[in-house]
C-alpha cells in the first residue's frame, strides 16, 4: 500500500510565550499498523499500534502547530491526535478503490483522502476542486498534496503523471517517460510554484521552483522509499524507507531512523510545518515509541464525496415495530426522525413505545426516542442508551455532530437525558445522557431541523423566542449552545403556504381568533460545504424580504432562502421557489449542490446550485408532497406522501417535454430514486403502504433507513406488502 508526502503548512501563529521560541524542526513516521516513531522536536501524541484495524494505515499528516496529527486507512478510516481534530471519514463505505493518502489542510480545520482511482473525498474545511475518480487512468494514484493556499491539489499516479485542480499548476511530470522504478509520493515546494516525486528506487523528479538536492538512490537503503516530506524552508528534503531508513537532504536536518526490524513496514511520513515550535520529546535525537492508549477519535460513518452502492428495494424485515396509532386506524405511530452513527440507528417521533416480535409492549416503555442496531433494526441487547435518553414528548430533529460525540436532539420535549431542557439537546452518543457542554437557550416552540456546520450548530423551527429573545424560527449556535452573535436571522414578514395544497396566504391569521400566528415555520437546513451558503427551507412566504419589497420577487422566493452562513444576510444568489420546502440535502458529490424535497399541490425533488442559475437545475415532480431527501454520490432518495413520480419526458429523449403523471405511469408508493442528473432509477421499486408512508429517510455505509407511519413494505408495485411497521432499513445490494 502507497502511502502521501503531506503538504508544506501554513505558519503558525506564536503567542506571546512562544514569540521567541526557534522553529521546530522534526518528522514523525507511522508504520502500516498504526505505530509511531516521532524525531527531533516532533511529539508523540499518540498511536493505534496496539489496537485491532479493520484496515491497515496508508498515510499521516501534521496540524499546522505540529502539535497533532491525523492518520488515514484504506478504508478512509481517521485516527486523529493532538490539536488535530475529526472532521469526518470514510471508514465504514465501501469504496470502490482504497485510500492511499491524505493531505491537510493550511488552517488544520479539514483534510483530504485520496483512492487509489484518484476519487476525492473532503473534510473540514476541505473543498473539492476535481477528482479523476469518473477518468480511466493508465496506472493507480498513489499519493497527494495540497497547495499553500489550500485552494487546490495535486495528484500523482505511479508512473509519475500529474493531476492538478484549483490553484495548483501542471508544472511537469514523468507520465511520459519510462521508469525504472514506479513514483510512490509527492510534495510541494512552500510557494506552491513547484514539486517532488519520490521513486520507490528513491530516484526524485523535481519540477517548477522545487531544486534537486540529492536523492536516497544514490546511498544504500533498506526496503523501498515510499515518502517524502520537504523541510520547512523548501531547502530539503527527507525520504524514508518501508524499513523505517531516513534519507536528509539540503536543510533538512537528519534527526535519524528507526533502528533494528521493524513488526510492520513503515508506509509515510510527515514533518514539523514552518514556524511551528512544537514540544520536544524526552529523547530528541531518536525515535519515540508507540503506546497503550488508543487514538482520540475513531472513525465515524459521516458521508464524504463517495457513497455506498445502490440500495436494495427490498427491505430487511425487522420483528420491532412502532404500535398501531389509536387516533388512526391503519396507521402506525410515527417515526419522525432518523439518523445513523457506525452501528446504530436512531429514530425519534411520536411513538410512545416498541413492541418485541411477540407484539408485547417493552418495558419499560421506550418512547419518542430510541437506539436501534443499524443491520436488524432491533434494540441493541443490554444496551442504557435508550433508558438513559428518554425524552418526554415528541422527537422531531436527530443530526450527529461532525467528530461523532454528540447526539443532537429537537422536538417538543421539557425533559431528556435525565434533566429538566427545552426542546434542544445533545446527548452523550456512547451513554445518552446529556452532554453538559452543550447549553443552548431554550426555543419556546418546536425544533424541526439541526445542522451541524462550519464549526457551528443551525436550527430551524417553529419558535418566535430563543432563550426569551426575540430570534424566531431560525438560529446558529457555537458549539457550547451559546448563540452565535455574528448570525443575525432575517425577519419573517409573515405569510405562509397553508394545508397540503400549497396555497399561498398572505394574512393567515384573517378572522381567525388569536393568538395566531401570521408568519410560518424553518423545516429543512442544508449548507455547502465549503460553509459559505447556508439554504433553509419552511413554509413561509417573505423571511428576509417584506412582501412589496421594490427589490425582491416576492411570488418566486416563497419557501427556500440562501443565507450567508456565517452573517445570515441574504445572499445576491437566491433559488427560484414557489413551494413550501420540507427537507434538504446537500449533494456529497461535489459538496456545493442542494437537493429540496418540497410539497404544495403535488411535491418534488428540486436540483439548485448555489451561485448559478436561480431556478431548479432540475426537478422531479410527484403527486404528493415529498417530506425527506437523502443523498450518495450517485444516487439521490426522495420520500414523501406519493404514489407517482411525474417524470420529465425530456430526460427520456421525448424533445417534446412534458411530464408525465398518469396513474398507469410509474408506481413509487413513497420512495424513489433517482441518479444526480434527474433521471429516475427504475432499477429500486420499493413501497411502502399507508397513504402517507414515511416521514424521513437517513443513508448509512450499509443502508437506507426510513421511518414514518406505515405498517408494510413491498419490493415492487402490485406486490401485497409484508408486515414493517414505523420503520423500515434497505440494504446495500
Amino acid at each position: 500500500v502507497l502511502p502521501l508526502a503531506s503538504p508544506a503548512a501554513q505558519s503558525a501563529r506564536a503567542d506571546d510565550s512562544t514569540a521567541n521560541a526557534t522553529a521546530a524542526a522534526g518528522y514523525w513516521m507511522v508504520a502500516s499498523d498504526g505505530g509511531i516513531f516521532s524525531f527531533g522536536s516532533a511529539k508523540f501524541l499518540g498511536s493505534t499500534g496496539n489496537i485491532k484495524l479493520n484496515q491497515p494505515i496508508v498515510g499521516i499528516a501534521a496540524s499546522p502547530t505540529g502539535a497533532g496529527y491525523w492518520m488515514v486507512a484504506t478504508d478512509g478510516g481517521i485516527f486523529s491526535f493532538g490539536d488535530a481534530k475529526f472532521f469526518g471519514s470514510t471508514g465504514a463505505i465501501h469504496l470502490n478503490k482504497p485510500i492511499v493518502g491524505m493531505a491537510s489542510t493550511p488552517s488544520g480545520k479539514g483534510y483530504w483522502m485520496v483512492a487509489s482511482d484518484g476519487g476525492i473525498f473532503s473534510f473540514g474545511d476541505a473543498k473539492f476542486f476535481g477528482s479523476t475518480g469518473a477518468i480511466h487512468l493508465n496506472k493507480p494514484i498513489v499519493g497527494m498534496t495540497s497547495s499553500p493556499s489550500g485552494a487546490g491539489y495535486w495528484m500523482v499516479a505511479s508512473d509519475g503523471g500529474i493531476f492538478s485542480f484549483g490553484d495548483a499548476s501542471f508544472l511537469g511530470s514523468t507520465g511520459s517517460i519510462k521508469l525504472a522504478k514506479p513514483i510512490t509520493g509527492m510534495a510541494a515546494s512552500p510557494s506552491g510554484k513547484g514539486y517532488w516525486f519520490t521513486a520507490s528506487d528513491g530516484g526524485i523528479f523535481n519540477y517548477g521552483d522545487a531544486k534537486f538536492f540529492g536523492a536516497a538512490a544514490s546511498h544504500p537503503t533498506k526496503g523501498a522509499v515510499n515518502a517524502m516530506v520537504p523541510a520547512a524552508d523548501g531547502q530539503g528534503y527527507w525520504q524514508a524507507s518501508s524499513a523505517g531508513e531516513l534519507q536528509a537532504f539540503g536543510s533538512a536536518l537528519d534527526f535519524g531512523g528507526v533502528p533494528g526490524t521493524l513488526a510492520r513496514p513503515v508506509v509515510g511520513m510527515t514533518a514539523m510545518p514552518a514556524g511551528a515550535t512544537g514540544v520536544p520529546t524526552t529523547n530528541p535525537t531518536g525515535p519515540g515509541t508507540t503506546d497503550t492508549t488508543g487514538p482520540s477519535t475513531t472513525t465515524t460513518t459521516l458521508l464524504p464525496s463517495g457513497s455506498p452502492q445502490p440500495f436494495s428495494s427490498s427491505a430487511v424485515l425487522s420483528s420491532w415495530r412502532t404500535p398501531d396509532d389509536a387516533a388512526r386506524p391503519g396507521y402506525a405511530q410515527l417515526v419522525t426522525a432518523v439518523a445513523q452513527y457506525g452501528n446504530r440507528v436512531f429514530i425519534g417521533g411520536e411513538f410512545t413505545n416498541l413492541l418485541d416480535p411477540n407484539k408485547v409492549a417493552a418495558n419499560p416503555p421506550i418512547q419518542y426516542l430510541a437506539e436501534l442496531d443499524a443491520s436488524t433494526g432491533a434494540p441493541i441487547p443490554g444496551s442504557t442508551w435508550t433508558a438513559n435518553a428518554q425524552p418526554d414528548k415528541l422527537v422531531k430533529a436527530l443530526a450527529v455532530s461532525p467528530d461523532g460525540k454528540r447526539l443532537y436532539v429537537g422536538g417538543d420535549f421539557n425533559n431528556i437525558g435525565g434533566q429538566r431542557i427545552d426542546r434542544l439537546a445533545a446527548l452523550d452518543i456512547n451513554t445518552g445522557k446529556v452532554d453538559p457542554t452543550f447549553n443552548p437557550p431554550a426555543p419556546s416552540a418546536h425544533v424541526n431541523a439541526i445542522l451541524p456546520a462550519n464549526g457551528r450548530v443551525y436550527i430551524g423551527g417553529a419558535w418566535k423566542t430563543l432563550g426569551g429573545a426575540p430570534i424566531p424560527e431560525l438560529a446558529s449556535l457555537m458549539e457550547n449552545g451559546s448563540l452565535d452573535t455574528a448570525f443575525v436571522t432575517p425577519q419573517d414578514f409573515g405569510g405562509r403556504y397553508e394545508t397540503h395544497t400549497g396555497k399561498a396566504v398572505e394574512d393567515p391569521c384573517l378572522n381567525v381568533a388569536p393568538p395566531c400566528d401570521p408568519s410560518g415555520v424553518v423545516q429543512g437546513l442544508a449548507a455547502t460545504a465549503d460553509g459559505s451558503t447556508l439554504m433553509a427551507g419552511g413554509n413561509f412566504l417573505h423571511f428576509g424580504k417584506a412582501l412589496g419589497d421594490p427589490a425582491w420577487d416576492y411570488k418566486n422566493h416563497g419557501g427556500l432562502v440562501a443565507l450567508d452562513a456565517h452573517s445570515g444576510a441574504l445572499t445576491t444568489w437566491q433559488p427560484l421557489s414557489s413551494r413550501p420546502a420540507f427537507a434538504m440535502v446537500t449533494w456529497p458529490g461535489d459538496g456545493k449542490t442542494i437537493f429540496v424535497a418540497n410539497g404544495g399541490g403535488g411535491g418534488g425533488i428540486f436540483k439548485y446550485v448555489p451561485g448559478g442559475v436561480t431556478k431548479a437545475v432540475w426537478k422531479a415532480t410527484v403527486d404528493g408532497d415529498a417530506t425527506a431527501v437523502a443523498a450518495t454520490a450517485t444516487r439521490v432518495y426522495l420520500a414523501g406522501h406519493y404514489d407517482h413520480v411525474c417524470q420529465d419526458q425530456r430526460l427520456q429523449g421525448n424533445t417534446n417535454g412534458g411530464f408525465s403523471c398518469v396513474v398507469n405511469g410509474p408506481i413509487h408508493r413513497h420512495v424513489a430514486a433517482f441518479d444526480p442528473n434527474g433521471v429516475l432509477d427504475y432499477g429500486f421499486d420499493a413501497q411502502e403502504n399507508t397513504p402517507e408512508g414515511p416521514d424521513d429517510i437517513a443513508v448509512g455505509p450499509h443502508a437506507l433507513y426510513g421511518g414514518g407511519n406505515f405498517t408494510g413494505v413491498a419490493d415492487r408495485a402490485g406486490t401485497p406488502p409484508r408486515d414493517q411497521i414505523g420503520f423500515a432499513l434497505y440494504p446495500l445490494l
